[in-house]
């Protein structure tokens, strides 16, 4: 026999009920209430995201604006142009359609590079590309927030630009040349036995050619060979200076490289050739110029590096996610009409690793 429940019991149970059921309808409605509004953040995030992407997508395919300023006019920067050109084609980026790029040269002149920065900001360019510490130094100081993609640096530390190669200015990246130094003076060796003294030539003013100098000092140290090294202001100083070093008692010069000794450098192989010395160089110009070797940067293939560089940044990438690279690539060019004006004999290694040579090898 089933019990009956008393009317006051049948109360209670409709009020608990009632409440059961309202209970689990709130409960239920701010589960709802809480999945539309997941609903609607999640949706607002999309189509912020796809606003984004196609804002990213027309800036990417938009012609950019691109100006590449170089210092002086020498045949190591006229590879490394050729190269940035190159590396842009092999980036799949066409000039004309993607990009219209302007080259400006200061002719070796310094306040010309202020000139030429100030004007390419002004007439709107997208994208810096500077060759040379000093343009590079010139748009740091006035370039403002114009992206900037540098190549044909010694030390990107040095010129001001970064703390080190993933530390940098946010609008600014690119490549800069480590030193070769330690291989030179190993190969000068083989090449002067009784090697004990080398000279070169710096100008102070240029931040890189003190990077160097510092760096073929220590490189000498190391190797147990003397260094003289006199500084030198204008290119109508070179001459002179020339003359002097060679008068140090010093059995090779060991010209480090630089902007203004790059363009006044027949003033230093004249100085050397009158002296009967031979003259060790880093850049292509200068072997064609008188040096006996050159252990170069392959600049047109760091000119295609750069020109990758370039790429990304035109496609849209931040210059302040780009770590800076150390390009490291030599060629090694020897110069068979200089070394035997002075009975100097290449090692048979060095032969085989030269990738260029002026003149004819000896039988």
């Amino acid at each position: 026999m089933v019990p009956r429940l008393k009317s006051w019991q049948l109360n209670i149970g409709s009020i608990v009920f009632s409440w059961y059921k309202k209970s689990v309808s709130f409960t239920f409605r701010r589960l709802i209430l809480g999945f539309v509004l997941i609903f609607a953040c999640s949706a607002t995030l999309l189509l912020l995201d796809l606003n984004h992407r196609a804002g990213a997508a027309t800036d990417i395919h938009r012609k950019w604006k691109v100006t590449m300023i170089q210092f002086n006019q020498v045949l190591d920067v006229e590879e490394c142009e050729k190269g940035v050109r190159q590396g842009l084609k092999n980036a799949k980026l066409q000039e004309g359609s993607d990009y219209d790029m302007t080259v400006m040269n200061a002719q070796g002149d310094m306040p010309t590079v202020s000139s030429l920065i100030d004007a390419a900001v002004s007439n709107g360019s997208d994208l810096l590309i500077t060759m040379s510490t000093p343009t590079l130094q010139a748009a740091i100081k006035r370039a403002g927030s114009t992206r900037v993609v540098f190549t044909y640096v010694a030390d990107a530390v040095a010129a001001g630009a970064a703390k080190s190669d993933t530390d940098h200015l946010p609008n600014i990246t690119g490549m800069y040349y480590r030193p070769t130094f330690d291989e030179m003076l190993v190969v000068m060796k083989k090449c002067i036995p009784n090697l004990h003294t080398i000279g070169s030539l710096y100008v102070p003013a240029e931040t890189n050619m003190v990077f160097y100098k510092n760096k073929l000092e220590e490189a000498a140290k190391k190797a147990g060979l003397a260094v003289v090294v006199l500084p030198v202001n204008t290119s109508s100083d070179v001459a002179d200076a020339a003359l002097a070093l060679c008068t140090q008692n010093i059995d090779a010069i060991c010209q480090i490289p630089g902007n203004l000794l790059a363009s006044a450098f027949p003033s230093v192989a004249a100085a050397a050739n009158k002296a009967n010395l031979p003259v060790f160089a880093f850049q292509t110009s200068q072997v064609h110029n008188g040096a006996v070797m050159a252990l170069a940067r392959d600049y047109f293939d760091a000119g295609q590096e750069t020109g990758l560089i370039a790429a990304r940044v035109i496609r849209g990438e931040n210059p302040a996610t780009i770590p800076l690279v150390g390009f490291e690539k030599t060629r090694i060019i020897l110069n068979f009409n200089a070394a035997e004006a002075l009975h100097i004999k290449f090692p048979q290694e060095l032969l085989k690793q030269s990738s260029q040579s002026i003149g004819e090898p000896p039988s």
